[in-house]
């Protein structure tokens, strides 16, 4: 059973959500930068006061938290990158628990680390040629599809996951993967192809689901 106090700083982060939510689609800029930072610090506390004890969740969320920061001036290319380097991170951090909590005490088959890191290496290698065309900067093709590789790692991992019989609560974590994808293909294309009206309420309506669930997945399941 989880702490009552970590349901208080859950509830935060749902009325965060709601309230940053609002004035991304009334695109009131000022209030909508100014809240942006606090919904994944709730989250993170929520996850760091429900479970003290498995750190790679609640410092996975707080590196979204820095991310969300930087992204903050998304136009501007340094801050740009710096935030999807700590949103990576945070990814890794998320890979780094549900592998935890997949073997638990039994080690990492060799193959893994070099199947992944492979795997990996490949897709950026490919996409970056695309990603380059769409944004035409060599050093933000890089990170964005090293970024977008990572993000896809995280939901086959989940999907490992749920075979492995954790379903019901690493369903979630695909979900949140998927969602997390999707709030990324949303912001490429409003930033490098064709912007549109109330982009950041569709941003992060995805994103922000997607980092719950993603949270909610690791958490119900260690403790379940």
């Amino acid at each position: 059973m989880l702490p009552i106090t970590s349901y208080i700083f859950l509830g935060l982060f749902g009325l965060s959500t709601v309230i940053h939510l609002f004035f991304a689609f009334k695109e009131d800029e000022p209030k909508r930068k100014i809240t942006k930072p606090f919904n994944l610090l709730f989250l993170a506390l929520f996850a760091l006061i429900a479970l003290r004890k498995h750190p790679l969740i609640y410092i996975g969320a707080f590196m979204g938290m820095i991310g969300d920061i930087f992204l903050i001036n998304n136009k501007n290319k340094r801050f740009f990158i710096t935030g999807a380097l700590f949103f990576l991170a945070g990814h890794l951090f998320y890979i780094s628990e549900i592998l935890f909590v997949i073997l638990k005490d039994r080690p990492v088959d060799n193959l893994f680390y070099i199947v992944v890191p492979l795997a990996i290496l490949l897709f950026t290698s490919g996409g970056f040629f695309v990603s380059k065309k769409i944004c035409s900067d060599n050093a933000t093709a890089l990170v964005g599809t090293l970024y977008l590789a990572i993000l896809l790692t995280v939901t086959t991992v989940a999907i490992v996951a749920s075979v492995k019989g954790f379903v019901l609560y690493m369903f979630l974590g695909i979900i949140g993967g998927v969602l997390f994808l999707l709030s990324d293909l949303i912001l490429t294309q409003a930033t490098y192809i064709k912007d549109f009206k109330r982009r950041d309420f569709y941003i992060m309506l995805t994103y922000l689901l997607g980092q719950l669930f993603i949270v909610l997945s690791l958490v119900l399941t260690v403790i379940l």
